[in-house]
């Protein structure tokens, strides 16, 4: 009995074999004309595509041009006019200068007194810590002796 029904399968797959065999060239051949349709399709796009990145090519090299005359037309302008603000410049800043000099030298002053202000508190702090410090050992010591 086994044996039958691996037969009756054997014949069936055989029958779908046969079937799948006959029926696949046609389809093969459909693809394949499909996959030449495609390419086709495919050049032509690319064609089409070469042709408007040329034109876009050329317009770039046109814009790029013109905002090189541009960008040299203005570079010159611009020097004319740096050249003209330098010169009015320099005698103002010697002038600036001059006045900064005079108040740094003030604020040094003052600077230099308030370092030794800072540095006596600073120093007060530190000492007054100190103490803190000192007080709070002391008691800790006490503390562990008691117990």
């Amino acid at each position: 009995m086994p044996e039958d029904r691996l037969l009756e399968r054997l014949e069936k797959l055989e029958g779908i074999v046969e079937a799948t065999v006959q029926v696949l060239p046609p389809l093969i051949q459909d693809l394949s004309r499909r996959i030449d349709g495609l390419r086709e399709e495919v050049r032509a796009v690319e064609t089409k595509l070469e042709g408007r990145i040329q034109q876009v090519e050329g317009r770039i090299q046109q814009v790029e041009t013109k905002l090189e005359e541009r960008i040299q037309q203005v570079e010159t302008k611009l020097e004319g006019h740096i050249q003209e603000v330098k010169a009015e410049l320099g005698g103002q800043i010697q002038k600036v200068e001059a006045k900064l000099e005079g108040r740094i030298q003030g604020v040094e002053g003052k600077l230099e007194g308030l370092r030794q202000e800072v540095k006596a508190e600073v120093n007060t702090a530190f000492n007054k810590a100190m103490l803190l410090f000192t007080g709070i050992g002391v008691v800790l010591a006490l503390l562990t002796l008691l117990r």
